[in-house]
């Protein structure tokens, strides 16, 4: 059996171990990351959100978040906003709005940081790869019901 030290990930055989950096960090390839499942969590409404005025009518925007988790230990953590829209069909749908949060930076083969930007756009890139919406409606609509 060996065992390789990745800047706090270790990797036995084909197994990899996930650890928490100094940093607060864990590190992983981007094709490592691809390969671990992530579950839903929570999500849950904005309270804060003000109705906006257009032209003298009330505009109502419902805005909220989502947390995702792998089933790893330690856990990876990816959290994001959305927003409830409305189609011109006249249908609804919800949108991920800004980055995706986490306690994750990925690093390249060579195990150097990829950087918060670089990071933050490769995870952007799983997150919208996860049919979540209906997951989140469901959720939001059992949450809140009475």
């Amino acid at each position: 059996m060996s065992i390789k030290n990745i800047t706090g990930v270790n990797v036995i055989a084909d197994s990899l171990i996930i650890t928490i950096c100094p940093d607060g960090y864990m590190r992983l390839t981007f094709e490592e990351f691809q390969h671990i499942p992530l579950v839903h969590l929570m999500s849950g409404l904005d309270e804060d959100n003000p109705a906006l005025s257009q032209e003298g009518a009330v505009f109502a925007e419902m805005t909220g978040y989502t947390e995702w988790v792998s089933t790893s230990t330690p856990t990876i953590s990816i959290g994001w906003d959305w927003t409830f829209q409305f189609s011109q069909a006249g249908q609804f749908y919800y949108k991920r709005s800004g980055k995706p949060r986490s306690n994750l930076m990925l690093v390249d083969e060579q195990q150097h940081d990829l950087g918060q930007m670089k990071s933050d756009s490769l995870i952007e890139s799983v997150v919208d790869r996860i049919v979540w919406q209906t997951i989140v409606q469901d959720y939001i609509s059992a949450r809140y019901a009475s």
